[in-house]
């Protein structure tokens, strides 16, 4: 359930806080454990740490997929444009809180043993320096594509627009993260995956771009001319 302000804004509900305690709950752990190097034993990060970053690339693309169809007919008309709205939002926040889980998995990682450093500063990392960096300003982004959410009516629709564009950054940006930082990319149900979504984003652009309306060009005013008589 959620509420509106007066200019018609949705504003979080409990299902909302409830997934932002849930992400603080998942950083604080994931910190602790870097902070005072505490380690899962055997395999069980490991195993999260694929599992929630695959679950983290499913939801981005699904968000972006959203996204894209809040602006077009079939959206509108098939779920409804507050629904299909709602969903891309759920759907953002829920790929934060998988992002958030495989970083925890990654910090719990006995075998890796990343620090802090190799999970939150870009390009720190000794493992596969430039794809792993790439998947932390992947992070960053998504979160600040959420954020953004709150921050509408104090920058403006059109900046808000404009900035939400990087939502196709994030999903980008994960694509490579994925395929050349992910330990599954050589399987073929993973590339089936990141082959799948990247289909399915570029068809759903391409129908985007196709069923835009074209902005009509102000007409001229006309004057009226009196003859003298």
């Amino acid at each position: 359930m959620r509420t509106e302000t007066a200019s018609g804004e949705a504003l979080p509900g409990l299902g909302a806080t409830a997934v932002a305690c849930l992400i603080g709950s998942v950083a604080s752990v994931a910190v602790l454990s870097l902070l005072f190097g505490i380690r899962a034993p055997g395999q069980f990060a490991w195993y999260g740490a694929r599992a929630s970053g695959m679950l983290a690339y499913l939801l981005a693309a699904a968000s972006v997929l959203f996204g894209m169809a809040i602006t077009t007919q079939s959206g509108s008309k098939l779920l409804g444009k507050a629904n299909v709205a709602d969903t891309h939002r759920a759907l953002s926040l829920l790929s934060i809180v998988a992002i958030g889980a495989h970083t925890l998995f990654l910090a719990l990682d006995s075998y890796a043993k990343f620090g802090p450093a190799d999970l939150f500063v870009p390009f720190f990392t000794w493992y596969r320096t430039l794809w792993t960096g790439l998947g932390i300003i992947a992070a960053y982004l998504a979160i600040a594509v959420y954020a953004s959410f709150y921050l509408r009516s104090l920058i403006g629709y059109k900046a808000w627009r404009a900035f939400h564009y990087a939502s196709f950054g994030v999903f980008v940006l994960g694509t490579f993260h994925g395929l050349f930082a992910g330990s599954d990319t050589g399987q073929a149900w993973a590339l089936a995956l990141y082959g799948g979504c990247t289909a399915a984003a570029g068809a759903m652009f391409a129908y985007r771009m196709s069923t835009r309306k074209p902005r009509q060009a102000p007409r001229p005013a006309t004057r009226e001319v009196v003859a003298a008589g």
